[in-house]
């Protein structure tokens, strides 16, 4: 999906259809929200949020009226009422348990990454193919091999599925985790999926941000 396609209503057709551009700077909105309150800052304008952001203040309103009449003009937001919005827009106001499979170096960093747990999400079970990695422990979980994904995700109630497997073996991977019962993946994979209707997918290919770093690095040098 491109930044300029539409996503569908969150719950029954009853809520505007949202760009992932917009849903993307929610994301940025509530971060730097969180932070202010973390500071004790109980009231925030579009400017001030546009500022910190990078984001032109009309199109701050302009998100943000997705979420209601929550401004009011010469006074700004209510921060903490705010960032609930946004946690309910995003789906965020209730934990959400997540399996991982391939673990390897790249997973091993992101289950040590504590942001995730702040957020709500919380790793449940993790698949490796490789022999000599089932049964080891990390983090607090048991490796366990790929023939145990159906009977796990189930118990655990997962929902989201995170892969850090080769390209080679990513599609076979993302077909078991949506067999199992998984409604979302996250692929780390350098491969583009095949889902099918109803199961959604974020690529986050490191190596593609890194070109567009370049890009735009080259960009500002030939100016």
């Amino acid at each position: 999906m491109s930044k300029s396609e539409s996503l569908p209503p969150s719950s029954g057709g009853s809520e505007p259809r949202l760009s992932r551009a917009s849903v993307n700077r929610f994301s940025l909105y509530l971060r730097h929200l969180e932070r202010l309150a973390q500071e004790g800052v109980q009231k925030v304008s579009s400017g001030q949020l546009g500022d910190a952001l990078g984001i032109n203040d009309a199109q701050v309103r302009k998100d943000l009226a997705y979420l209601g009449n929550l401004g009011q003009p010469g006074i700004g937001y209510h921060a903490p009422e705010l960032i609930t919005a946004l946690r309910h827009r995003l789906g965020i106001d209730r934990p959400w348990s997540a399996v991982l499979v391939g673990v390897g170096n790249l997973a091993r960093a992101l289950l040590r990454y504590r942001g995730f747990e702040e957020q709500g999400f919380r790793f449940v079970a993790l698949f490796d193919a490789d022999p000599q990695k089932v049964g080891q422990q990390v983090d607090g979980l048991v490796i366990r091999g790929p023939d145990e994904m159906p009977a796990v995700v189930a118990a655990t109630g997962a929902e989201l599925g995170v892969v850090t497997v080769p390209a080679a073996a990513a599609q076979t991977v993302a077909d078991a985790l949506v067999a199992a019962g998984i409604r979302g993946i996250l692929n780390f994979a350098p491969t583009i999926l095949r889902l099918p209707p109803g199961v959604s997918l974020v690529a986050v290919d490191l190596a593609v941000q890194l070109e567009q770093l370049a890009f735009l690095v080259h960009l500002a040098g030939n100016e």
